[in-house]
């Protein structure tokens, strides 16, 4: 896909006076400066500071009598909580803050696709194979940890012993491949409608673009809850005694 490089990388390039030159093999050629050859991971620490940037000024102003600030995010939290708890029999409750940090790092980066200067960091396959293998490491980890290393990963040889041998590098494979599916299911359908939006725009730049947000905003919410959701079944199945 053609590289653009988002508006705050331009200008960010032109205020830092940063050394443009071309990437070979890359953006046909185009002269571009470091922000703006990876303006995506800018994009991603954006989303990243946003995130952490909000949820600790609403934990700083905590009050019996929530704002509406508060009151988003207590929703937020109790959808979690109970989308969690849904999945995971036992202590779901643990696994609350990082399920959280994911769904707010993905859902920036989405809602980042409707700001003009900006663009979703989760249109570049690079964010989010990072944030797949993310997950990737911390539920197979916790897997490990919840049943133990041996019994953890025995589980995938089957339950016949004399089929172990075809049986256990059919499902690694098949674990592996959920790096792929989760993280190209993200990058694909953000990547798409952030392109498709960009042409509706350019066709009827008067009319058309508040609707669009909206609907990039309904689209964004979907993308996360997809992610989140998968995060959430794998992380079940990694722990789960009786899997």
């Amino acid at each position: 896909m053609e590289h653009h490089a988002s508006l705050l990388a331009q200008w960010l390039t032109q205020v830092l006076h940063l050394t443009q030159h071309p990437w070979p093999g890359f953006a046909h050629g185009a002269a571009l400066s470091v922000l703006e050859r990876y303006d995506h991971l800018l994009n991603a620490a954006l989303a990243a500071l946003l995130a952490m940037a909000i949820t600790t000024l609403v934990r700083k102003n905590l009050a019996r009598i929530p704002g509406p600030l508060q009151q988003v995010f207590e929703g937020v939290v109790g959808g979690l909580k109970d989308m969690i708890n849904d999945n995971i029999a036992h202590h779901g409750e643990r696994y609350l803050p990082f399920i959280g940090t994911m769904a707010l790092f993905v859902f920036f980066n989405n809602l980042f696709g409707l700001l003009p200067a900006l663009s979703p960091g989760t249109s570049n396959w690079n964010v989010t194979l990072g944030a797949a293998l993310v997950v990737f490491g911390y539920y197979n980890f916790h897997g490990m940890k919840e049943q133990g290393f041996v019994k953890y990963w025995a589980h995938f040889a089957g339950p016949i012993w004399w089929l172990a041998p075809l049986m256990f590098p059919l499902e690694i494979l098949g674990l592996l491949s959920r790096i792929l599916s989760h993280s190209l299911r993200l990058f694909g359908n953000i990547a798409g409608e952030h392109v498709v939006a960009g042409i509706f725009f350019g066709l009827m730049p008067i009319l058309l673009p508040i609707p669009m947000m909206f609907l990039g905003l309904f689209f964004g919410l979907i993308q996360t809850f997809v992610f989140t959701m998968l995060a959430t079944i794998y992380l079940s199945g990694a722990v789960s005694h009786e899997h």
